[in-house]
């Protein structure tokens, strides 16, 4: 099934890649690329890399349930996951991460699991958050309004369903390995092992001053990549209103849940395109606003690499461990 996977979002980045790049003016493309201003190239590696620090931090806070673990130290875990999800399908970045840490201070992979699903779900109410705010605030066509209803809804169901969790997660993981034990009987010890687990994870939404702190890193750490496109743009001498680049930054963040190439090859450039357009943005320009942001990303992705060398971990002990426990469930 992963090799399907890898193979479906091979073909869909191959497909945004090629109408992304068809009929494009390569001497005016060039043209732009000589024109962009790299000083702010420069600064946007400087703000990515200090987002890292403040997902450092916040993950930190997500941790401390199972563990007390200085954000420093995290800090060469994250961009290992960043460049993890650089070079591995599916944005099993995460799950590199999980391995890392699990190796470097015995902690269970399941529950750093937990921690990192609390963090995405943070990121993603936030996210949404930000766009419903910018929708409702500016003046846009008037179908935009459907989807502030969807988003609402989606804001809802999945806020209700942490929240849920976090106040009975013990009798909802019992009662998933009940229901499991009459169809799959053998899963029962190995379920009920990651699931409690994982559960344990999700513990820092018990603490309100926990969450609340989640929240705060969670918001300036959206700001702060908000601002990272903005430099892009800036670079690039766009003239685009700053709730455009909040858009960008939504629309481009919520297709990470499209399968493609390692990595977002192909979705990145085609919706970054796309959301420029709106704005009035020429393509042989716009086309050129991923490509630099991809160059802002080099020197933490080279990072991410040399921490996981100085780790003594190898990529391919890591696609080891990924399938080991992603198949863990299935075993007998």
């Amino acid at each position: 099934m992963s090799r399907i996977r890898l193979l479906v979002g091979l073909g869909i980045s191959l497909v945004l890649l090629y109408f992304t790049f068809r009929g494009l003016d390569w001497a005016a493309v060039g043209q732009a690329l000589r024109g962009a201003n790299y000083f702010y190239i420069a600064l946007a590696s400087l703000v990515i890399l200090a987002a890292f620090a403040v997902r450092a931090m916040r993950w930190s806070w997500l941790l401390r349930p199972v563990r007390y673990l200085p954000w420093r130290g995290l800090f060469s875990v994250v961009l290992i996951g960043f460049f993890g999800n650089y070079v591995l399908p599916a944005k099993t970045g995460e799950l590199v991460r999980a391995y890392v840490l699990g190796k470097r201070e015995s902690l269970s992979k399941s529950a750093i699991l937990g921690s990192i699903a609390v963090e995405k779900t943070m990121d993603t109410l936030i996210l949404f958050g930000i766009l419903l705010a910018t929708l409702w605030t500016v003046r846009l066509p008037e179908d935009i309004s459907n989807f502030e209803k969807l988003a609402a809804v989606f804001l809802a169901v999945v806020l209700g369903g942490m929240l849920v969790l976090a106040a009975r997660g013990r009798h909802v993981s019992n009662l998933i390995i009940r229901v499991l034990q009459f169809v799959f009987p053998w899963w029962k010890e190995r379920v009920a092992r990651i699931t409690h687990s994982f559960v344990d994870g999700l513990s820092v939404l018990y603490h309100g001053s926990s969450i609340a702190m989640v929240l705060v890193f969670s918001l300036v750490i959206w700001l702060m990549t908000t601002l990272n496109f903005w430099l892009i743009g800036q670079a690039l001498g766009l003239q685009i209103p700053l709730y455009g680049y909040v858009i960008i930054v939504a629309v481009t963040n919520m297709a990470s849940f499209v399968p493609s190439a390692p990595g977002r090859f192909g979705t990145l450039e085609a919706l970054s395109v796309l959301v420029l357009a709106l704005f009035g943005v020429d393509k042989n320009t716009a086309v050129l606003f991923p490509i630099l942001l991809r160059v802002a990303q080099l020197v933490p992705i080279l990072l991410g690499y040399i921490f996981l060398n100085r780790e003594g971990v190898k990529i391919l002990d890591v696609q080891k461990a990924t399938k080991e426990t992603t198949t863990a469930s299935a075993a007998p």
